[in-house]
Order: structure tokens, then C-alpha cells, then sequence
């Protein structure tokens, strides 16, 4: 596998905001789990490596379905992918990003809870009634974007987690839907197993020893990975001429839980704080007539009590969102 233009040799001072990693790529791929007869397979890979990958979680119909909405909405609303306009904030290396496309297509309900991925995280998080929802988004890196080198990291994490006993369930799982192919040339996601347990990617690499590696993951379109937020991960540019498209969601854990630290009593693991600030979920999910609904996005952050407070005024609701760019 020729993967030289995929990273360079580490040369910063610091191991952890480094060229991407260490440089120990796998040329070796991780198992793909069918999610509807290796559900708890699929989990115990996930509990020992903070990762796991699904094979054909997204038909023909929702494939074609996804990749229309990009191509339509890139062309009709483009302010919304952020094309067109300077975007402050936006980092460069995430390339084109959709945040909050549940607001004004209805029609996108049919994947929060898809029947492929969702069933593993509610056992991932013990229960359908612990699964909470954070973040929906598409995501496209553009055909010749170029190489940028995205350092490894980690979405969000507890401290408690580098003590707590039992460690899962996790605080927040994140998955990433693969759109379009990917291989080694195109920008692939890439993760260190095991890494979700480590403060740093040294401490990863120092004490994970041999068995310390960067995996790039292939597959193709409709592939699933699920992963602990915790888990430091990249994306690899390819050959920064292939694009890639990816739908993005994040879920909670919610409920309180029994656990303990070293030489401590058991506590109460509160539920899991929310990943952003300004993440919104409209009406039409928030008061849904179906209670399991409800469940699922009552999960607010400080925006969202803000904008149901207000009766889900417009002029706030564009506030916020211009706020997070």
C-alpha cells in the first residue's frame, strides 16, 4: 500500500499537536460487522478498542437519496454549506460543512434514529432510554482540496473516565456514515485503538507499545463507524484530488449510573454533558407527539432552552447560527 503522500515523517516538538501521529499507519483494516446479525459482536469490539465499523448501513435509495440532497442544496442554498461567504471560524482542514440541516428539511427525520446503527448505540449506552441526541451534519471534502494534515484529537471527553470503573458505557458516541467510497487515496477517517483510555496520544503510544497503531478506515459507501468521542482520530488526505462526502451525528448518554474510583464508594455517574453550545433542534422533534422522540432530543444546551423560551423566534434562531461560524 503506497501511502507516502498521506502523512510525512513527525518532526514537531510536540508528539501531541503533531504532523497527525507517530507515523505507525496499519496496513491492515479493522472487521466490518453486519448490524443486523452481529449487533453483539459489533458491541464488544467497540467496548475493547473504542471503535467499530458496519457494513451496508445505508441502501441504494438513502445513498442516492443523501447525495441529492448535497448536490441540490449546494446549488440552491450554498450559504448553508458556507459557500460563497468567509467563514471566520470554520477550520480550513474540515473543508464544506452542513451543521444544522434537521431546521428546514423534515424530510432528513427518516435517519436520526436509522434502523442499521441506531439499535448498537442504545446497547452501546444501555438503553434506548439513555440515548440522547447531540449533532446531525453533512460533511464534503471537495475533489482537489489539497492535503492539510488534520492533527489527531478527541471530540469530548470526562475526566472520570481515566478512573471510573466500569469505563463503559462511554459518554458520547460519534458515527460518521461513508457517502461515497473511500480508499487509501481517498480522505479516509483513521483511529488509534484503545487511544479513548489515554490523556494524551504519548501516553498512548508509550504504553500501548507495539500494539500502538494509526488505521485508516476504508469502505465503501454505507459504511458505518462508530466511535467514542474519547478515541483521538484524524482524517488522512489521500492524494488531495479525490473527494469524499460523510453524514455526521453524535449521541449522548443520558440517565444517572452506578460507578466508583479507586478507593472509593460507588457515586452517580451524572448523564453526559452536552458536546456544543449551540447546537439547535427544531420544534417539530422537541415537542413531537411520540414521548420516545421528545426523550431523544431533550438534551438541550443553553441555545436551545434560549430559543424554546422565545417560542422558537426566527430572529434568534439566526443569531445563534451565525454566532457559531
Amino acid at each position: 500500500m503506497n501511502i507516502k503522500f498521506q502523512r510525512e515523517e513527525n518532526i514537531s516538538g510536540d508528539p501531541d499537536l503533531s504532523y497527525q501521529g507517530f507515523g505507525r499507519i496499519s496496513k491492515d483494516q479493522p472487521p466490518k460487522f453486519d448490524p443486523k446479525i452481529e449487533l453483539i459482536s459489533a458491541c464488544e469490539y467497540f467496548s475493547d478498542n473504542g471503535f467499530t465499523v458496519l457494513k451496508n448501513c445505508l441502501n441504494d435509495i438513502e445513498l442516492e437519496h443523501l447525495n441529492k440532497f448535497f448536490d441540490k442544496t449546494q446549488i440552491d442554498h450554498p450559504e448553508s454549506w458556507g459557500l460563497g461567504k468567509l467563514r471566520e471560524k470554520q477550520h480550513l482542514s474540515q473543508g464544506i460543512i452542513f451543521s444544522l440541516p434537521l431546521l428546514d428539511y423534515p424530510e432528513l427525520d427518516i435517519y436520526i434514529r436509522h434502523p442499521s446503527s441506531y439499535p448498537i448505540i442504545c446497547r452501546l449506552l444501555e438503553g434506548e432510554d439513555n440515548v440522547r441526541f447531540n449533532e446531525f451534519n453533512f460533511r464534503e471534502i471537495p475533489k482537489n482540496a489539497g492535503c492539510r494534515s488534520m492533527n489527531f484529537h478527541y471530540d469530548g471527553v470526562l475526566p472520570d473516565r481515566l478512573e471510573r470503573n466500569p469505563y463503559m458505557p462511554c459518554d458520547w458516541i460519534g458515527s460518521i456514515h461513508y457517502l461515497t467510497d473511500v480508499d487509501f487515496k481517498t480522505p479516509s477517517f483513521c483511529v488509534v485503538p484503545k487511544s479513548n483510555l489515554y490523556s494524551s496520544l504519548r501516553s498512548a503510544y508509550e504504553t500501548l507499545n507495539d500494539d500502538y497503531m494509526e488505521v485508516p478506515i476504508y469502505g465503501k459507501k454505507g459504511t458505518c463507524i462508530l466511535y467514542d468521542t474519547a478515541l483521538f482520530h484524524t482524517r488522512l488526505d489521500g492524494d488531495g484530488i479525490k473527494s469524499r462526502r460523510t453524514w455526521h451525528q453524535y449521541y449522548a448518554r443520558g440517565g444517572w449510573i452506578n460507578s466508583r474510583l479507586p478507593n472509593q464508594n460507588y457515586y452517580l455517574r451524572a448523564p453526559s454533558p452536552t458536546l456544543t453550545n449551540w447546537n439547535l433542534f427544531p420544534k417539530r422533534l422537541v415537542f413531537n407527539d411520540d414521548l420516545k422522540i421528545r426523550k431523544y432530543f431533550s438534551h438541550w444546551n443553553a441555545s436551545q432552552c434560549e430559543w424554546v423560551v422565545s417560542n422558537f423566534d426566527k430572529e434568534y434562531r439566526n443569531l445563534t447560527v451565525r454566532g457559531k461560524f
